[in-house]
């Protein structure tokens, strides 16, 4: 990259921090801004960091500052409405997760990017781990043969208890879906980018576990809540967790089992591809590591080291075997590749695009439709 990027960041609560810590690694960047609605935090986070300046209003920081490149990393409802406020402004955006609360939202964000030609990525960093692009690689290079099934499961206990509540339990905040939008959106984007496939319809059953939660006054952010003693019982309205059948554009079927509510299970996201010739099995908690399934001689497991792995895989390797690498460096990867992308048109299909993210939203409205009539939806 010639020039420095100049980024801001929206939200500074948990993942905010992260995207900050990534845009650091990154070579000739520079977060000149801070955009937080608790002005005292954001002050105090860009007077630690050294960062210029910070804003309560994303508008005036826009009108203010010259910036490259917007990341928006806030609760759910805001995504859509600062993205389209950023698109406006001519600048590229680099939001969180999922892309906006409806199809809909998704689909104006995807023609406003078009009119005003900025570019635009959606965080979804498991496909930038290393061994998921070497899954995609052996795929794509025909190493691994005929595909014949996939199974995927993205297991958590945050939630498990009844007097476990935050912001993701308002559908205002989250929308209709919460357990299937939040985890739910990195398994299909993490599936289809492996089989460079496209999810074509689905069957969803969607478990609400507690028909009503103790909400408590909270003090921190996302996975580190303190909480006081008084609550109050609210109605749940959103799923804890799902069981989904997907058929890819081959036909090949595809089993999803998602909770939020499982004891022991922190961030488990594991997926298996089994084709003709060997299986592939990933495991986020042990990011690192691929394994090759065989059936007439032993299993195979794989380091994430360059001299291991694709050719075209390589770059995502910053460190030998043995110096495990894992999530941050997948959001890394994630940020970088987009900020590559912004000068080099050939990287836009390693970038979780607008068009991409307004597709997953469609594919969260299918599991949605097909609970209620419990049937299969097609996604179009």
């Amino acid at each position: 990259m010639k020039k420095t990027l100049k980024c801001a960041i929206v939200g500074i609560g948990f993942i905010g921090k992260q995207h900050y810590e990534a845009i650091r690694r990154c070579p000739n960047t520079e977060v000149v801004s801070i955009v937080d609605y608790k002005e005292e935090r954001g002050r105090s986070f860009a007077s630690q960091y050294g960062i210029a300046s910070s804003y309560t209003s994303l508008e005036d920081m826009l009108n203010e500052q010259e910036v490259d490149v917007v990341h928006i990393c806030t609760p759910n409802n805001l995504h859509y409405s600062m993205a389209k406020t950023v698109i406006e402004h001519g600048v590229h955006v680099f939001c969180e997760k999922p892309l906006s609360l409806t199809a809909k939202e998704s689909e104006e964000l995807v023609r406003l990017t078009n009119k005003y030609n900025v570019k635009h990525g959606v965080n979804l960093n498991y496909r930038s781990n290393a061994m998921v692009r070497e899954m995609r690689s052996r795929v794509i290079n025909n190493h691994a043969e005929d595909l014949l099934m996939v199974h995927a499961n993205y297991i958590q206990d945050w939630l498990m208890f009844d007097d476990d509540y935050d912001w993701h339990f308002d559908p205002e905040l989250v929308g209709p879906s919460r357990t299937v939008a939040d985890i739910g959106s990195h398994v299909f984007d993490t599936v289809q980018f492996i089989s460079n496939q496209k999810i074509k319809r689905v069957f969803a059953k969607l478990l609400t576990v507690y028909p009503t939660r103790k909400k408590r006054e909270q003090f921190g952010e996302t996975f580190a809540l303190t909480y006081g003693e008084n609550f109050e019982e609210v109605e749940i309205v959103n799923e804890d967790g799902a069981m989904i059948i997907a058929e890819l554009e081959s036909g090949v079927s595809v089993s999803i089992n998602l909770s939020q509510v499982t004891g022991g299970h922190k961030n488990a996201f594991d997926v298996t591809f089994s084709h003709s010739n060997y299986s592939m099995s990933w495991n986020q908690e042990r990011a690192d590591r691929l394994v090759i399934g065989k059936r007439n001689e032993g299993n195979e497991e794989l380091y994430a080291d360059a001299k291991y792995l694709s050719d075209d895989v390589k770059r995502f390797i910053s460190l030998p075997n043995g110096h495990a690498v894992g999530w941050a460096d997948a959001i890394k990867n994630s940020i970088y590749e987009f900020y590559l992308s912004l000068e080099d048109d050939t990287l836009v299909d390693s970038v979780v695009t607008f068009e991409d993210g307004h597709y997953l939203m469609k594919i969260v409205e299918a599991c949605l439709l097909s609970n209620i009539e419990n049937r299969w939806v097609d996604v179009e």
